[in-house]
């Protein structure tokens, strides 16, 4: 019997489909790798001659999440940062594909996802496109695991494998802007009233999925009860920010104390030097009436925080970008002081607010508490900023409107991958988080499905790349989510696995980075490298893991045995797998690291664990650096047997029963302290 042959494309890696990809013969499988509760996503592209087709997947280990891929338009190459007067988009088309974009624009790229919880995908020109979704039901096991995808007639079976290791759910702070208006504009909701706020939970989720961890709400002239004398009121925010927090949501950052000012014409003066107080745009900040706003602005706002105890759930933001767009250094230095009365005006009558800012510099120093440098600006500062993160303050990153060319971004006509190794980037750099001021900033008059170039309200060069001022779609019944949502969540995630390594061991976790990030305009975009690499690092995660569980079972549940010999061993494991070590390397680590720690003991001091922590990854290092140089422990050598697994016997048999009467006499002593 002739077998049917499928025409298509298809593909689990981070790569943008367009309506033009290239079709051949759709295989009859594909192969994953994931997390225990990773999410990875495949899309499909498929000749039909139907006006739609049905999706379903068959497993018993996932549950999907259909969506039905739509094309958008990118009507403009992102310009390089340094041609065109600077110009964030090439407005006049050029001769040729910059190197740095996927495609000469114009074109179309399927960026948009539409839910299709039943299923149904139309097709569009003979075309059905599809992403699922992989949703891991509860307690799935690590091991190999199957999963029939059906569209239409064609069929693929996906081959997953599972690895036993989890990502650390919001383990890295995301954060992007929205718009209230948009929200209105599309949705046909007026501000304030329930629809509103279900839309905007809405959004929240949308947020949620990509592991968003906080909000940001700009104050506005809403809060202006009085203004002679000034008075405020922000009751009206509660609904707003109690729709975050029921989603899920962590901190909200609220702002901001000072303005730019505006020009005649109406555009904000992006280069004054009297920054002006937000709710009263006409007093300076640094006039005594301008003070005088301020403090009871600050005041009111305590009081409501306070009141509804999110006191100290806030970050705030007192100017936006304040060292970036000034004339000189005068400017600047006006800037600093103006900048600094506001801080010591929120810190005085707000006490415990940080300070979070998205910057350009490492100027500020005693204004900011976290710093959020865009990517040029950290990579020339990083000096500066690497110090300000060792003396404990935090820094993150964010990119917004640039940096084009060769610098990692998550236009859309760079490659999609680029969008998720920001956060590689972020990883490598020991950055605490990501800032993005677009989720929905459609401007007014802009409609994504006709044209995803955002316009420019500040005067200074042409518009904003195309998909930069948002990451979801105004749909007819809510968002949609983007690609690049998908793999900034993803991203997000990487980045939280990445922290799981370099606690275990940095020079592993900068070696695995460097394989695919140098720095943010050199690095390796090339799906295939980036799917190696991945699941090189979730198979050192899953190394370590099973060995600590390995070594903790024969131990049991409770012993005066310090698990963090355990954990030790398991990160010299992970590591000496992720050099590239056989299994004698591994087992000889192993060996080596319980025969020289075995007799640390687990009294609950907390404050020594971390002591204890170091020790025993020390003694793991030195375990598989004695292995490599050709030095180990032998059977006969204390509790070393021979073979690993005779040694873990011992190891159990040490802590489980020589230890008995050991965890009696902690407990004595720590009750006659």
């Amino acid at each position: 019997m002739e077998q049917t042959v499928f025409e298509g494309a298809i593909s689990a890696r981070e790569e943008f489909f367009y309506p033009d990809t290239a079709r051949g013969p759709l295989p009859a499988g594909l192969r994953l790798a994931m997390p225990l509760n990773g999410r990875p996503g495949v899309q499909l592209l498929l000749a039909a001659g139907k006006s739609a087709v049905k999706a379903a997947l068959e497993s018993d280990s996932f549950t999907p999440e259909f969506f039905a891929m739509k094309a958008v338009p990118v009507e403009y190459n992102t310009g390089d940062g340094t041609q065109q007067g600077g110009a964030m988009v090439l407005a006049e088309r050029p001769g040729e594909k910059p190197a740095y974009a996927t495609r000469l624009a114009p074109f179309w790229v399927y960026d948009c996802l539409k839910p299709a919880p039943t299923g149904e995908i139309e097709t569009e020109n003979g075309l059905a496109a599809l992403y699922v979704c992989l949703c891991p039901k509860p307690g799935l096991a690590a091991g190999e695991h199957t999963a029939v995808l059906r569209l239409g007639e064609y069929r693929c079976t996906l081959r997953v494998r599972v690895y036993g290791t989890a990502i650390p759910q919001d383990a890295f702070p995301v954060t992007n802007w929205f718009s209230q208006e948009a929200i209105c504009r599309f949705h046909g909701v007026e501000k304030g009233t329930p629809a509103f706020y279900d839309m905007v939970r809405q959004y929240a989720r949308a947020m949620r999925r990509m592991h968003q961890t906080m909000f940001y709400i700009e104050l506005d002239d809403a809060c202006v009860a009085a203004r002679e004398p000034y008075q405020f009121d922000f009751e009206y925010l509660c609904p707003m920010i109690e729709s975050f927090f029921a989603e899920g949501m962590q901190r909200m950052e609220l702002g901001t104390l000072l303005s730019r000012g505006f020009l005649p014409g109406g555009a904000p003066d992006m280069y004054t030097d009297s920054f002006k107080c937000a709710m009263a745009p006409e007093l300076p900040i640094d006039s005594p009436e301008g003070y005088a706003v301020t403090v009871r602005f600050v005041q009111a706002l305590a009081e409501f925080l306070t009141r509804h105890g999110w006191q100290d759930k806030v970050l705030f933001h007192i100017h936006d970008e304040p060292d970036i767009h000034f004339k000189d250094q005068h400017t600047l230095n006006a800037r600093k002081r103006q900048y600094y009365l506001a801080a010591g005006i929120l810190r005085k009558y707000l006490p415990g607010v940080r300070v979070i800012e998205a910057v350009g510099s490492a100027e500020f120093r005693g204004g900011v508490d976290i710093w959020v440098p865009g990517t040029p600006g950290y990579e020339e500062n990083q000096a500066a900023f690497d110090g300000l993160a060792a003396l404990g303050e935090e820094v993150w990153g964010y990119v917004c409107c640039g940096p084009e060319g060769n610098w990692l971004n998550r236009f859309l006509d760079f490659a999609l991958l680029k969008g998720r190794l920001l956060f590689w980037g972020c990883a490598a750099n020991r950055l605490g988080g990501f800032l993005h001021w677009g989720f929905n900033q459609f401007a007014p008059g802009m409609d994504p499905f006709r044209g995803t170039s955002c316009p420019n309200p500040t005067g200074i060069g042409t518009n904003f790349p195309c998909g930069d001022a948002f990451v979801v779609y105004p749909g007819t019944d809510g968002p949609w989510p983007g690609m690049r949502m998908e793999a900034a969540r993803r991203g997000a995630e990487d980045a939280a696995l990445l922290a799981l390594l370099r606690g275990r061991d940095p020079a592993a976790h900068d070696a695995l980075a460097a394989r695919v990030f140098v720095n943010n305009h050199q690095y390796n975009d090339d799906p295939a490298v980036f799917e190696q690499v991945y699941e090189e690092l979730l198979r050192a995660l899953a190394v370590a893991n099973l060995v600590t569980i390995h070594l903790k079972t024969g131990i049991g549940r409770l012993s005066a045995y310090c698990g963090a010999v355990s954990a030790g061993c398991g990160a010299a494991a992970g590591l000496a797998y992720l050099q590239g070590g056989d299994y004698d390397t591994v087992a000889h680590t192993v060996v080596n690291t319980v025969a020289m720690d075995s007799g640390i003991i687990c009294d609950g001091a907390k404050a020594s664990c971390a002591a204890k922590i170091a020790a025993a990854v020390d003694a793991g290092l030195l375990g598989l650096a004695m292995y490599r140089s050709g030095n180990q422990f032998f059977g006969g050598d204390g509790i070393v047997k021979k073979g690993v697994e005779n040694t873990i016997a011992n190891v159990g048999r040490l802590a489980r029963l020589g230890m008995a009467q050991t965890d009696k006499q902690i407990i004595q002593l720590m009750m006659e302290s």
